[in-house]
């Protein structure tokens, strides 16, 4: 297969219902199908909701009749053409997977009979239209399941019983002409991809084409992660892959879809040639994998033009300005298998920040990590040339990788001492197990444990669950404190992780909150500073979740003033 370039531009009618025009770089008005061509784009995906009309919006975009004006012109323009279904009224993804109001009161065969007649006849309504798909998706971020409650994972019996029925019938409606896919989150995190795909396989999973993978940079794992999880699949199952979901934002803005904190665990930041050097990242690493098993990359909604009422994903997710011109990023899909380039650097990182306390010692690392454009991660030695002092309480090192002639830098934040403030919480790195501890889960199949070991709590959870870790706390003098944990964990699509202290003020229960945006390369310190007056405090950590793991260790609740 020729490797494809692709988009989800299924947003599309709705900006042209809008008024919304598209521009080339050099402020030409283009027909958008036009453009993206010639730039390389030869795959279109769409998604496909059920009933739209049912939704909370009330629009019925990404409905059968849209689909059907949108795939004509994916046709016309002599593009591949991936359908998605999400088997819902609405978005389906890991933290949401809601069955379609007119499937709400089915039995389970029912419910097994209704994937099989939709999907048949959705692929029927696209042949009898000539607009065949050329792959279709079974299902839409389905590691946590789909058509909840009866698809949720771990009830992988069931699930696998309603992907076959959407397997069989893309392969009765297509006359077997049509590929079929599976798709998954979390691109770079292998471990959980083999977990779902070996329990649904021994289930027995129908046989498909492609495996489907989104990866976010910002969630999914790093940009090496993700090549050893593509090299791992495709050597188990023997089957080509794809990554039909990525994304980079190209500009920061406030309400913005990726914020700084997300930015960092990208190791990008967000601006526009940033953003073309992400995808382009991608593509490469996605075309090296052995034996061109990987064989596509998707740009998802990059076909969006923000306006100064924008928020999330159209505020700085695409690759349109607000006047509609293409964004540098358009010309990453001119990409060819042949350009995949295996020695060129794509990124020298910064090491870790290093916190310690004023005053103690701390040691600068002898090497820092390059990431090449083919998604090798390999250690060089650095060289620290000078120290400046920002403020009283960060410094940063410059060094320099000589055999690359690049610089990097170590930042280093201090703390006060911890010895300044008593703990007011109690068993803060879980040495006496739960004790003075209260743990909340919304399910059995949430699991929590004490590692003795690095002394943190440690959970994990087949299902979207929520979990609620907290302590009762007495402050007995009113005054401002500083609520922190080092927490680390994987982080998707409809990952909330919060530190949160609960008060009780004339008899009203107030909440602050930080919101943590996780990551799984070692613990990170999170704070968040409030005023406390005499009385109960409940501290501790708030989570609602697709299926990830988690760990958290050092609570300190501390007067600082």
């Amino acid at each position: 297969m020729e490797f494809l370039k692709g988009m989800d531009i299924s947003g599309l009618p709705e900006l042209e219902d809008m008024g919304k025009h598209f521009y080339d770089k050099k402020g030409n008005e283009r027909e958008i199908f036009d453009l993206l061509k010639e730039n390389g784009v030869n795959a279109i995906r769409l998604r496909i909701w059920n009933n739209p009309e049912n939704n909370e919006d009330k629009k019925t975009y990404c409905d059968l009749i849209h689909t059907v004006q949108m795939a004509k012109r994916i046709k016309l323009h002599q593009m591949h053409f991936l359908l998605d279904f999400h088997y819902s009224d609405y978005w389906a993804d890991p933290g949401q997977q809601r069955k379609p109001k007119a499937w709400e009161n089915l039995s389970f065969e029912e419910l097994k009979q209704a994937v099989y007649q939709y999907t048949k006849e959705v692929i029927e309504t696209l042949i009898d239209n000539g607009c065949m798909p050329d792959m279709v998706q079974v299902g839409n971020e389905i590691r946590s399941g789909m058509l909840f409650p009866e698809g949720e994972v771990p009830r992988y019996h069931e699930l696998t019983q309603l992907i076959n029925e959407g397997l069989r019938a893309v392969k009765d409606a297509g006359k077997g002409k049509i590929q079929t896919m599976i798709h998954l989150d979390q691109g770079g995190r292998y471990a959980y991809l083999k977990e779902w795909f070996d329990a649904v396989i021994a289930e027995g999973l129908d046989d498909f084409d492609y495996i489907g993978i989104s990866y976010y940079p910002f969630w999914h794992g790093t940009f090496a992660d993700v090549k050893d999880s593509m090299e791992r699949l495709v050597e188990r199952y023997q089957k080509p892959l794809m990554v039909v979901e990525t994304a980079h934002p190209w500009r920061r803005v406030e309400g913005g879809f990726v914020d700084e904190e997300q930015e960092k665990i990208a190791g990008f930041v967000a601006n526009i040639k940033e953003q073309k050097k992400v995808i382009d990242l991608v593509m490469n690493i996605t075309a090296s994998v052995s034996g061109k098993m990987a064989q596509g990359v998707y740009y998802w909604e990059p076909v969006v033009i923000p306006d100064e009422k924008s928020e999330g994903w159209s505020a700085n997710m695409g690759i349109f300005d607000e006047k509609g011109v293409a964004l540098p990023c358009l010309e990453s899909f001119k990409f060819t298998r042949e350009q995949t380039c295996f020695k060129e650097v794509a990124k020298v990182y910064n090491p870790r920040e290093i916190i310690v306390e004023k005053g103690q010692k701390y040691d600068l690392p002898k090497e820092v990590e390059v990431l090449y454009f083919d998604g090798t991660l390999r250690k060089k030695a650095v060289e620290w040339k000078r120290q400046e002092i920002l403020d009283e309480d960060y410094i940063e090192v410059l060094g320099i990788v000589e055999t690359l002639n690049q610089k990097v830098v170590q930042g280093i934040r201090l703390i006060k001492e911890d010895a300044e403030g008593e703990n007011l919480i109690q068993n803060a790195n879980f040495t006496n197990g739960l004790d003075a501890w209260k743990v909340e889960t919304s399910s059995l199949d949430v699991k929590y444990n004490i590692n003795e070991k690095e002394h943190s709590f440690e959970l994990n959870s087949l299902k979207n669950f929520s979990l609620k870790l907290s302590q009762e706390v007495t402050i007995k003098e009113k005054g401002n404190y500083r609520l922190g944990v080092k927490y680390c964990g994987t982080n998707t699509t409809g990952v909330v992780v919060k530190l949160v202290a609960k008060k009780t003020y004339s008899g009203i229960l107030e909440q602050e909150e930080l919101q943590i945006f996780p990551e799984n390369i070692g613990f990170k310190t999170y704070y968040l500073d409030l005023y406390l007056e005499e009385g109960i405090a409940y501290c501790g950590i708030d989570i609602k979740s697709p299926p990830v793991d988690g760990k958290l260790t050092d609570m300190k609740l501390i007067k600082i003033d």
